[in-house]
């Protein structure tokens, strides 16, 4: 492919990032772009909570189901190029057989899952901007065709601008709305990652992410198996931030449930909060840290003073803070702050989005 090529798609992609498309829209022509530079047989886009580096959706191109399994390896399971490892990594991006120096049976998801797919070639990237990642995606080839350390290269440039676009489509769209919220349902899981039972509440959440299954016999969406996957992986409570079909936002907690069956998983679903997504809010519009620590007292509702003494600066320097706050979301008070950037994204939007994967 020519290096001509690889530039005008940078260009374009920058540009569809400008756009600020809805997350099903922005992804489909993202991966048209991707495809002119980088030719490959399967690819899997993922959503990801930038605080916990969780995935939250996946959108498929000529790959079958994704199954709960996936999830598993990429959060119990040690192996090469990591999602979350290229987020933190210097280069964000990672060729499978270049990682295993050759030997792809080093792989647990080659071994598991790639070699039987008859999958020889494996290039994923996190998509990082300023420090946060917003998601992630996996292209393969067949074998014995394999990707280029070029390939990999422009992978990792374009990252930042496939960032920017899904962090406009999660939290820079949409207009505010007045519906009301659901109350906190809960899905029991057992160790195999198969419902247990559940609450009528959580049926409708999981109606919100796009399901219209039977919760004891079909699978679940994978944002519940990927947080469920993940407590199972540390010592206490995995949490996520999910963007659902009518615009809201949701947040799943798993906890490991006690009870002579080791291996349970409790999932609360359950309305965001405006302190709840506020790491969401604040790395999207680039806030610093303590700008951060500042908005999210903002939102407890402190004045001034108050926050003066909790963060042990003075008054005018909290107003100094407030006023590149205020510049950076495109707002002129603390009313607008909270109303016009928080409200709109906990609460659902009055027109359902059609085809969205969340």
């Amino acid at each position: 492919m020519k290096h001509s090529t690889r530039e005008r798609v940078l260009e374009d992609v920058a540009r569809l990032s400008g756009a600020r498309l809805e997350l099903a829209p922005f992804i489909d022509e993202a991966e048209r772009f991707l495809a002119r530079a980088v030719a490959h047989d399967g690819a899997c886009w993922h959503t990801m909570d930038p605080a916990t580096l969780i995935e939250t959706s996946f959108r498929a191109f000529d790959l079958p189901p994704l199954h709960r399994r996936m999830a598993e390896l990429e959060y119990l399971r040690d192996d090469y190029n990591k999602f979350n490892t290229l987020a933190r990594a210097r280069r964000h991006s990672g060729v499978l057989t270049e990682a295993t120096a050759g030997d792809l049976d080093r792989s647990t998801r080659y071994r598991e899952v790639l070699r039987s797919a008859g999958v020889r070639g494996e290039l994923r990237a996190s998509f990082v901007i300023n420090g946060a990642c917003w998601g992630c995606f996996v292209i393969f080839r067949q074998a014995p065709g394999d990707f280029s350390a070029q390939e990999r290269d422009f992978a990792h440039d374009l990252a930042p601008a496939l960032a920017s676009g899904i962090r406009a489509a999660l939290v820079c769209n949409g207009p505010p709305s007045i519906a009301a919220l659901l109350e906190p349902g809960l899905i029991l899981l057992d160790a195999e990652q198969r419902v247990e039972s559940f609450t009528v509440a959580a049926r409708r959440w999981l109606a919100e992410l796009g399901f219209t299954g039977e919760p004891a016999r079909d699978p679940l969406p994978h944002a519940l198996h990927a947080v469920a996957a993940r407590v199972h992986g540390t010592d206490g409570d995995a949490i996520s931030r999910v963007r659902t079909t009518s615009g809201r936002w949701m947040v799943l907690q798993a906890s490991a449930a006690s009870g002579p069956d080791p291996g349970r998983t409790a999932i609360i679903l359950q309305s965001a909060t405006p302190s709840s997504i506020a790491p969401l809010i604040a790395a999207a519009y680039e806030f610093t840290k303590r700008e951060r620590e500042l908005t999210e007292l903002v939102l407890q509702g402190l004045a001034t003073g108050d926050i003066a003494s909790r963060l042990f600066i003075s008054p005018h320097t909290v107003q100094e803070h407030l006023k590149s706050i205020f510049t950076k979301a495109g707002v002129r008070s603390r009313r607008d702050l909270v109303g016009k950037v928080f409200l709109r994204h906990y609460q659902p939007r009055i027109r359902p989005i059609e085809d969205r994967v969340i």
